[in-house]
């Protein structure tokens, strides 16, 4: 009778113990970004950090999703573009007329350029090239297709000038591969894992993306930035450093999530550091100003919290 008093005892505990637990699902990207791992690495910080927490990744069509599912309450966390996070935050582009000012950057991330491969035989050695070919330009919704949206404006070009498909990260590989497109666009953190393989299974190349005109991008809209790609990142195929142009990567939420919570899901970030920037090439050099500027939105109260006692903020 005493074991199972005891062990009734110990089933109550647990089961406080899981009613005292919060549940919060992050969205991420395609399996083969680097914005799922990076959430599933975060989700497993936050876990093991004992704040009552517990965050499960969910993989998606990427930013522009991403942020309409936390408006909507479909996601509590995202990982998301610094433009998309500004466009929503000020009713621009996907959300025009319908702006979403309670999106609240936590964690400011790593560069995120743009990356354009194409097939060695396409004949595309620079941006404009890719008139007139079979290019992706990213999945409806995306935060890429956002992206290439607005260098196609800045070239003084449009969807019309390529033959364009509409497809997710995890499939235009494959389609290239195959031959089906001559080129594909894929924001992602420098060595993504998606990039390095096409590269190594395909004759594929890494297009410059170092154009006056992105220049001119950058100096309008502070979010965007150029990044290089050091020689040799993506194999023999890429002997050269090549200059990308894009944008960085968010950790977001909105003002529904409690301060408390998301000083909480920070904290434990800057207290495991040195683990979350293992996780991926593109995070091992993150700096403190990398956490908190470039965030295309106001900064969450609970992350400024955990940023002042860290004395990253002032």
């Amino acid at each position: 009778m005493k074991r199972f008093v005891a062990a009734l005892a110990g089933l109550s505990l647990a089961a406080m113990a899981i009613a005292q637990t919060t549940f919060l699902t992050i969205g991420t990207g395609g399996v083969t970004g680097v914005y799922y791992p990076v959430g599933g690495a975060t989700a497993r910080i936050v876990n093991e950090a004992g704040v009552g927490l517990r965050l499960t990744v969910e993989s998606t069509a990427g930013s522009v999703f991403n942020i309409s599912a936390i408006r909507d309450g479909q996601l509590d966390l995202a990982l998301a573009q610094s433009d998309v996070t500004f466009q929503a935050y000020n009713g621009q582009a996907a959300f025009e007329g319908n702006p979403f000012e309670g999106v609240r950057p936590l964690i400011g991330l790593h560069a995120e350029p743009m990356h354009l491969v194409c097939l060695a035989s396409s004949g595309v050695n620079e941006f404009a090239d890719i008139a007139g070919k079979r290019v992706s330009l990213g999945a409806p919704g995306s935060g890429v297709l956002f992206t290439v949206q607005a260098m196609l404006a800045a070239k003084g070009m449009s969807e019309a000038d390529v033959s364009a498909e509409y497809l997710r990260p995890a499939e235009a590989p494959d389609f290239l591969r195959d031959g089906r497109i001559d080129c594909f666009f894929y924001t992602v953190g420098i060595g993504g894992a998606a990039i390095r393989d096409i590269m190594a299974t395909s004759d594929a190349k890494l297009v410059p993306l170092a154009d006056a005109e992105f220049a001119a991008l950058i100096d309008e809209f502070p979010y965007y930035a150029f990044a290089t790609v050091p020689a040799g990142t993506y194999g023999a195929r890429q002997p050269d450093a090549v200059t990308l142009f894009g944008v960085k990567a968010l950790f977001v939420a909105s003002t529904a999530l409690p301060e408390d919570q998301a000083y909480a899901i920070v904290k434990a970030v800057l207290d495991n550091l040195a683990a979350f920037q293992a996780i991926h090439p593109a995070l091992a050099n993150l700096t403190a100003a990398d956490f908190i500027t470039g965030l295309g939105a106001p900064m969450h109260p609970g992350a400024e919290r955990a940023y002042r006692e860290a004395g990253l903020l002032q």
